[in-house]
């Protein structure tokens, strides 16, 4: 028995914070070889079970069996700050499938209990003083072994949400390091709880060296429940130095695991030399049931033709409710289904829209690669069809060289002839147009650009773009913009051809990026991206009726504010200039976009209430749009529907023209991190200081 003196509470946080922020950092590179075992048990099912495959990477089963067992061997490379590849070597048990595989949550192991983040982001962690404010704590005990205290501290969060945890950490006195932590947590249909066990030893003290994952999934009356126990064996553990080095802006390879094949090895020799964790006795029993099971089978089993032509129903029901992908060689193909419900969109402003996604990606030498993506999309309030095809040839990936060539059907617009009758309305009723019909042309278009990064961060883009815009009968009376003896209107209402080569620059200072192969991808800055451009339109080039320049100039930028919380803002301007004849006000940063995809989640960084005719009822604008996101706001304070939404949105977006003056929208917006992107919000609009109207807006994909 000895007698310590308890730390207090607050004392015990403080240093054990103080010492993350420095083990955080501590390893500058390492290579493990990786054990894990993963054990699956049905405990419930109903007759909707045998459809759980149909939905991708949703619940590791076994269709065919209530129990499944699955080990792998793979070496985990990490390189700081966050670059992990974990590549598997050697697959047995019952499951050997690439999906079944990929099911397994190897991205756990990358935890780093010091971080203030899981490695994906996913959940905030609870010994940093960022995140500090998410949780409460209390000192459950204090024990003293081999002549060390440790401390068992317990934390809880503050209110339920999928990005915080509840559990326990111990704390070894002295060095305030973690020796063991323990947390759980829910995920949209499931919950989840991991132990992470640190080394020992010198080298591995700041390093996890055991894992015991539970997972249980429980839908529509059916529940699936897995365990993955995981070993990790250390080799070439190199400790960071602390002088000042170099920015290095290359962050290639966040975190991947490598399966390009699946590496099935079935040697009961082979896994009984390298299982770093005894069989249980079940899983011991469960690979003897596969086993006998295999024997009995037939050496030539034949497969019933009504099973076979079940089986190629679901597979083509399932392709055509959700999104595929295809590989034939070097070739691979994407389709989004023509029924996939997550393809609908909806706004208060322009109804329900449908979309479809075709893409073909061929593979060249030298990671070069040739892409051809086609775009469909209807808007059934308005009755109208929109669509594109680009293809794009990759020549030089590590510089962002593409040449690009695109062809499809624009947002309908009218001539400036018609800008002063539509101004002239704006003055005198305000933001009206239910007394007007300004949908005269259709627009065709092709367009031919080059880019190319002149240096990181810093990409020109020369292109030329040809419009042919065809007169749109609506059955509206016309308006007389000049008077007929000078202009008749069937002069007017005739199909109009514009051919104006562009010169755009966009530069982002301190651009982080990644490689992918030798394709270069820009990841982040923290400043803001800058965008220029010029175009000119000549006249009688391949029947060009239209000559006038246009310039436009556009900043955005995000700013994170801390863990999952982050500030956005968009602004810019535009002016067509030395217009000597009829033109379209046809800006490139200010324009509707009937299918957004926008700051990421497919609602901001536009305005989503305006109404379309007023983006061409002037030659100029300005424009700004501000989105402060973070994961709790209001709706942490909603239990039951906190569970499901951990994103939270305010917009506020503001334009100005010659004759608008001002117009305001503000918004507020959730997201869930079930999907890709699954978002909805609530927006209103000012003209001035006059209430204009309300809307709502949602978008959906996996």
């Amino acid at each position: 028995m000895f007698s310590q003196t308890a730390i207090p509470l607050d004392t015990v946080l403080k240093r054990s914070m103080s010492a993350a922020e420095k083990y955080n950092g501590l390893v500058e590179n390492y290579t493990a070889d990786v054990y894990m075992r993963t054990y699956v048990e049905t405990l419930k099912k109903n007759f909707l079970f045998k459809y759980t495959h149909l939905v991708p990477r949703f619940v590791l089963h076994d269709p065919k069996s209530d129990e499944a067992l699955i080990e792998t061997l793979s070496t985990l490379s990490f390189t700081y700050p966050n670059n992990y590849l974990q590549d598997i070597k050697n697959v047995t048990g019952t499951l050997t499938g690439k999906k079944d595989i990929d099911m397994i949550p190897f991205y756990l192991l990358n935890i780093n209990v010091y971080g203030e983040t899981t490695n994906t982001e996913s959940f905030f962690m609870p010994v940093r003083f960022s995140t500090a404010r998410y949780y409460t704590y209390h000192l459950r005990q204090m024990q003293f072994e081999n002549n060390k205290t440790y401390y068992t501290v317990e934390f809880n969060p503050i209110y339920s949400n999928q990005k915080l945890l509840k559990g326990h950490f111990v704390i070894e006195s002295g060095t305030w390091r973690i020796v063991h932590f323990s947390a759980e947590g829910v995920e949209s249909f499931s919950n989840f709880s991991f132990e992470i066990t640190m080394g020992n030893t010198w080298i591995t003290n700041y390093l996890p060296v055991h894992f015991v994952i539970y997972h249980t999934a429980n839908y529509l009356g059916n529940v699936v429940a897995s365990r993955h126990l995981a070993s990790m064996n250390y080799n070439n553990v190199v400790l960071r130095v602390n002088e000042k080095k170099e920015k290095i802006l290359n962050i290639s390879d966040f975190f991947r695991v490598r399966l390009d094949s699946v590496p099935v090895n079935n040697d009961s020799v082979f896994w009984a030399q390298n299982r770093a964790i005894p069989l249980q006795a079940r899983e011991v029993e469960v690979i003897r049931n596969y086993e006998k099971t295999n024997q009995q089978k037939p050496t030539e089993e034949k497969v019933d033709i009504s099973q076979q032509n079940g089986k190629r129903v679901q597979q083509f029901a399932q392709r055509m409710v959700m999104d595929s992908r295809y590989k034939i060689k070097s070739t691979m193909i994407g389709y989004s289904g023509l029924l996939n419900p997550l393809m609908l969109g909806y706004s208060s402003i322009d109804g329900v829209t449908y979309r479809q996604k075709l893409s073909f990606n061929f593979d060249l030498k030298r990671s070069r690669t040739f892409k051809v993506n086609a775009f469909a999309g209807y808007m059934f309030r308005r009755k109208e069809f929109f669509t594109d095809v680009t293809s794009t040839w990759n020549y030089e990936p590590f510089y962002h060289g593409n040449v690009s060539l695109s062809a499809g059907i624009g947002n309908p617009t009218y001539s400036s002839l018609f800008i002063h009758e539509i101004q002239k309305n704006l003055q005198n009723s305000g933001i009206k147009f239910e007394d007007i019909s300004v949908n005269y042309f259709k627009d065709y278009y092709v367009k031919l650009f080059n880019d190319y990064e002149l240096f990181n961060g810093f990409v020109s883009t020369i292109g030329i773009e040809y419009h042919i815009r065809q007169p749109k009968k609506n059955g509206q009376p016309l308006l007389s913009p000049v008077t007929l003896e000078s202009n008749p209107i069937e002069n007017i209402l005739v199909t109009k051809k514009a051919f104006a080569p562009y010169l755009r620059l966009s530069w982002t200072p301190e651009q982080y990026y990644r490689y992918e192969g030798r394709q270069k991808i820009y990841v982040r800055s923290r400043f803001p991206t800058f965008k220029i451009e010029l175009s000119r339109s000549y006249r009688n080039v391949f029947g060009s009726t239209s000559q006038y320049n246009r310039v436009e100039f556009d900043m955005s930028q995000n700013i994170p504010l801390g863990p999952m919380s982050s500030f956005k803002y968009r602004v810019g301007a535009g002016r067509f200039v030395n217009q000597s004849t009829e033109y379209f006000a046809d800006f490139t940063f200010f324009a509707k976009n009937n299918f957004p995809d926008n700051w990421q989640d497919g609602i901001g960084g536009t305005f989503s209430l305006l109404n379309r005719h007023l983006y061409n009822a002037s030659d100029s604008y300005v424009q700004g749009h501000i989105m402060l996101e973070t994961p709790f706001l209001i709706i942490r304070n909603i239990p039951l529907i906190s569970d499901y939404i951990n994103r939270e949105r305010l917009y506020i977006s503001q334009l100005y023209t010659p004759y608008i003056v001002s117009y305001t929208e503000f918004g507020y917006g959730v997201g869930n991190r079930f999907f890709k992107t699954a978002n909805a919000a609530i927006f209103c609009s000012f003209h001035k200081t006059k209430f204009r109207e309300i809307g709502v807006k949602a978008s959906f994909e996996l």
